[in-house]
């Protein structure tokens, strides 16, 4: 079977297990890391459908070492697995050898690196090119004692230009929605839609009745439009999360999925005061059983909040890191 060596955000192991448990039925978890999981599956990589990674690849071969460059020594005699090495699409002509040392890339010994770069090149057929390759090979030590030889699967996505200022990479919002339970019947709620990242995820990937996109802030909802656009059963409105029962009624929405401010790109005043106000409108439009899925660097002014409405419980709670900062995803649901 396959074997994948797949990144995600730190913090959130116990919900990527969940989902490759629920997905995946002769699933085979190898090692479940900080921030990484190994795991064999037959299912190709075409059909993963997994969205939570940040990056998946094929493993070729592991092994314990006690540095990347006793690694990259004993690598070309270590009998890595060629044959997954040449399973690569018709186009792919060149790699890139990167080299990783816990989640930083380094450089290594450059005479090692040529080795193993003419043994890549004599065992898959492909030319070097480190400037603009078809596809990488990576050689990466992790903390935890374990190195890894991969060959990529996913493409690298440049968010740092294609996603506005504080807006949500799509793993962490795929994975917001996940947590939500969806259901087809749901009706969803994000008050604080921003670019739309939650309301994209839930509208691609899993099932809805309804999904209202909102938020204060009509040049966001502008951009969530553009995003959205020709989305059938999508409500976009221009409207503040304080004064919610002005547009829905009590008890009218199954899932309130959503991204808070954190008080870093956009001005509420009192964050703790403005967390006690959103958390009562969104409580009040919740049906009873309904769920309720938040993310926020501010954990204590939200676990505050939380703790002031006695219908809704804390189930669970991820502290987990989003580019660097620490945040919390909470889990909440409403008493029936």
């Amino acid at each position: 079977m396959p074997r994948y060596f797949a990144t995600f955000i730190p913090g959130t192991g116990e919900i990527v297990a969940a989902m490759l448990r629920r997905r995946l039925k002769d699933l085979q978890l190898s090692a479940l890391l900080d921030g990484a999981v190994e795991f064999e599956t037959g299912v190709p990589y075409s059909d993963l459908n997994l969205f939570c990674f940040n990056n998946v690849f094929e493993v070729l071969h592991r092994g314990a070492f006690d540095s990347l460059e006793d690694y990259l020594r004993a690598l070309p005699a270590a009998q890595p697995d060629w044959a997954a090495a040449r399973r690569l699409p018709a186009r792919v002509k060149t790699f890139r050898l990167v080299t990783s040392h816990r989640n930083r890339l380094v450089s290594v010994d450059a005479a090692g690196k040529r080795r193993l770069e003419a043994k890549i090149a004599q065992a898959t057929g492909l030319r070097p090119d480190r400037s603009r390759p078809d596809t990488e090979f990576w050689l990466l030590a992790r903390s935890e004692g374990l190195c890894f030889f991969l060959k990529r699967l996913s493409r690298h996505t440049a968010y740092d230009r294609q996603l506005a200022p504080g807006e949500l990479h799509p793993e962490l919002a795929y994975m917001l929605c996940w947590l939500s339970e969806p259901l087809h019947t749901d009706v969803v709620l994000d008050p604080f839609c921003g670019s739309g990242a939650i309301p994209c995820q839930r509208v691609k990937r899993f099932p809805f009745r309804t999904v209202y996109a909102f938020d204060r802030d009509a040049s966001a909802v502008r951009r969530a439009g553009e995003k959205l656009a020709g989305s059938p059963r999508v409500v976009l409105a221009q409207q503040d999360v304080r004064t919610l029962s002005e547009r829905l009624p009590a008890a009218s929405v199954d899932a309130v999925i959503t991204d808070p401010p954190w008080g870093l790109f956009e001005n509420v005043g009192d964050l703790a005061q403005f967390y006690r106000e959103s958390l009562a409108q969104l409580n009040r439009v919740l049906k009873p059983g309904g769920r309720m899925v938040l993310l926020t660097a501010k954990k204590e002014e939200l676990a505050a909040a939380v703790a002031a409405l006695p219908m809704l419980t804390l189930q669970k709670r991820y502290d987990i890191l989003v580019s660097g900062k620490k945040a919390g995803i909470f889990r909440m649901e409403k008493a029936r």
